[in-house]
């Protein structure tokens, strides 16, 4: 929109367009360091170097295992693995950062060294489950030919055991969920349910005609005013914004001039992907009930408008994963492809939901035509989905040991792994085996309550506060929710992040205010541009056709030395 401008911005006359090429041929011939040649300038645990025997150093230091307490990684492709600290508030990292010292780094290593939860047989993080042996947790010996749940096999195998962030993980994401409903409900609640009676109002064809312009002293508002007026604000972030429903901004007046989208485009769309997921789940052996599918869209149906509040002011997506795997897994016992087919539904109609809206908003900010905009994303949605499965089905097919340790390139799946590791929880053994009477983490569920009514007592203080105040800033959703990421993401992923979102968003912010408007949105689409180019490059024209096979210096073999990169348990007895 402003593609024109060049404002010099504390010193720099550079354009834009210019400072994202710089950056992004910079971004990526550098991820050639960390991505091929050098890999330990990724994994920049040197602290764990020194000392390559010691478990202790390797859990608190470590950056596979270990809780990655030196914050120090030449990658982009770590630090942003959490998402780009630069589009993230300062105000909002500060949440995830606090979430992350007490959870992680102060319980998690207090309760492993008492060998709370048995966490002392495992290794404190992991993104894999496991047995009474200390082993990965092979759950083909409790399921039927038919992959459901056998008693008599479990009864003979072994209970199943968490590492200790892995546990504090769930825990922290019960207590996420609670939190996002009693914080929406008392900071926006009033808000939400004024605007949901105005919004028929205004789309009525008689308001729509009308155009109510914005005060021309509303800039200049006095802060007690402001405090006054948006009293039920959680952050500094949100002052200045009109709440009015009654003052209409320009974007909005332009675009009065293009017709909205049917509702009955939706309604038409809706029920057709309905019908197609009804027909998948019946006529496929996934083992989920029709209703089932439906319980799945109405939960975030329910959730979706809480998740959206909380991402739009933080830029942190509230994860319904686990709330999902527990309902599937309560409702569905014994299921595991069930469970596996419900979260995906549920959290991927979530996650997308929220994705839709945003290109909506960026329409509008665009001027795009409503109607263009929807038929746009239709299209690209029925292309990307026969583009990602056509991928998939060539990454079987042609990539070795795809999703294992031992895969090429790094290719060992993740998040998979935790997917099919929530199935194992919840859609085999249950939630009633893990959190019933006498279940070894039945203690977890006591983070709902402290979810829920945590929120409570922070409005409760906060609502009479300054906006400048601390507790206006205080955002339990993401304090907690956050942590959803552990597993797969390691500490590293989080105090790296942490790091760049405090210099640049916090410190370049106040000192450059200039420079950090003009380029900060810039430097994050150049980095994860040329990150991306780098790895495709990097994998289809060196690793996968092997030109580098057997390439081995110190660079590329130092981090896998150390015990972080093996099993790094202080206790390594059988257990019971």
């Amino acid at each position: 929109m402003h593609k024109s401008e060049n404002k010099i911005a504390d010193g720099w006359h550079i354009t834009r367009w210019k400072f994202f090429l710089f950056v992004f041929f910079g971004a990526f011939a550098w991820y050639f360091l960390p991505g091929l040649l050098f890999p330990a300038l990724s994994y920049f645990s040197v602290i764990t170097w020194f000392a390559p025997k010691n478990v202790v150093v390797a859990n608190l230091f470590g950056t596979s295992s270990g809780l990655g307490m030196f914050p120090v990684t030449f990658d982009w492709a770590q630090i942003a693995y959490i998402g780009s600290p630069l589009l993230t508030p300062w105000w909002a990292a500060a949440n995830v950062v606090a979430g992350l010292i007490i959870i992680m780094l102060i319980v998690a290593p207090i309760m492993y060294y008492k060998n709370a939860l048995y966490a002392a047989f495992l290794p404190m993080l992991s993104s894999a489950v496991f047995d009474n042996t200390g082993k990965p947790y092979d759950v083909s010996r409790i399921l039927t030919p038919d992959f459901l749940f056998d008693r008599e096999k479990y009864d003979a195998y072994s209970k199943v055991y968490l590492p200790i962030t892995y546990a504090l993980a769930y825990g922290v994401q019960f207590a996420g969920l609670s939190a996002l409903v009693t914080h929406t409900a008392c900071w926006y609640g009033p808000e939400i349910w004024q605007v949901s009676q105005q919004s028929v109002v205004h789309n009525s064809d008689k308001d729509r005609a009308s155009y109510k312009p914005i005060n021309a002293d509303h800039h200049h508002v006095s802060t007690d005013d402001q405090a006054t007026r948006f009293k039920g604000s959680s952050s500094p972030a949100e002052v200045g914004i009109d709440t009015s429903m009654q003052a209409e901004d320009v974007h909005s007046r332009l675009m009065r001039h293009y017709q909205d989208v049917p509702v009955s485009w939706y309604l038409a769309t809706f029920l057709a992907m309905l019908a197609i997921g009804i027909f998948v789940v019946e006529y496929y052996p996934v083992y989920l009930p029709w209703y089932g599918l439906l319980l799945a869209l109405g939960i975030t149906a329910v959730l979706y408008i809480p998740v959206g509040i909380v991402m739009a002011i933080t830029n942190q997506h509230s994860s319904l994963y686990l709330i999902c795997q527990l309902i599937c897994g309560t409702v569905f016992p014994g299921r595991p492809v069930a469970n596996m087919v419900f979260t995906t539904y549920c959290y991927i109609s979530s996650a997308q939901g929220v994705k839709f809206s945003s290109d909506l908003k960026l329409g509008h900010y665009m001027k795009i035509p409503p109607k263009l905009l929807f038929q746009v994303q239709v299209i690209a949605t029925l292309v990307s989905s026969f583009t990602q499965i056509g991928v998939l089905n060539w990454m079987f097919a042609n990539i070795p040991s795809l999703c294992s340790p031992d895969a090429i390139n790094g290719f060992s799946c993740p998040l998979a792994r935790v997917h099919f590791n929530g199935s194992i929880l919840w859609g085999v053994v249950g939630p009633q085996r893990f959190f019933g009477p006498g279940a070894l983490y039945r203690p977890l569920i006591w983070f709902f309550l402290v979810g829920a009514v945590a929120p409570i007592i922070v409005f409760a203080i906060g609502r009479r506060k300054p906006l400048s105040s601390v507790w206006r800033k205080i955002n339990l959703p993401v304090l907690f929710g956050s942590l959803s990421w552990i597993p797969p993401a390691t500490g590293l992923n989080f105090t790296s992040w942490a790091v760049v979102c405090f210099v640049f968003n916090s410190l370049i912010r106040r000192r450059k205010p200039e420079w950090w408007g003009k380029y900060t949105m810039t430097l994050s689409a150049a980095l994860d541009s040329g990150l991306a180019i780098g790895v495709v490059v990097i994998f289809f024209g060196v690793i996968f056709p092997d030109w580098m096979g057997g390439f081995k210096w110190w660079g590329t073999e130092v981090y896998k030395q150390v015990c972080h990169q093996r099993r790094n348990m202080i206790n390594q007895s059988r257990k019971g």
